[in-house]
């Protein structure tokens, strides 16, 4: 079994944006500068990009789903609040 840099520098690249250890711009500038030296083929970048954006299309629809939990729980307890208003102002 032999060491393949250019599998390795990709690899690092995409677990390190997933797992929040660099922001995808960075990841994207590494990857130019490791095909720029020939570390890694075209072909490599564009996995790491494609990998970036599901990244970025993942937490993005993280947030989303968050916003709106929180959205509901907002009404929720709004709504509770106004019923337990307006059972106080009868009595």
């Amino acid at each position: 079994m032999s060491f393949d840099l250019s599998e390795f520098l990709t690899e690092g690249l995409i677990d390190s944006v997933n797992n929040g250890l660099i922001p995808s711009d960075l990841a994207t500038v590494y990857a130019g500068n490791y095909l720029a030296k020939s570390l890694i083929t075209q072909a490599q970048v564009t996995q790491v990009s494609d990998a970036i954006t599901a990244y970025q299309a993942a937490q993005a629809e993280a947030t989303a789903k968050a916003s709106k939990e929180a959205q509901e729980t907002n009404s929720s307890l709004a709504a509770q609040v106004s019923a337990t208003v307006d059972n106080n102002s009868v009595q």
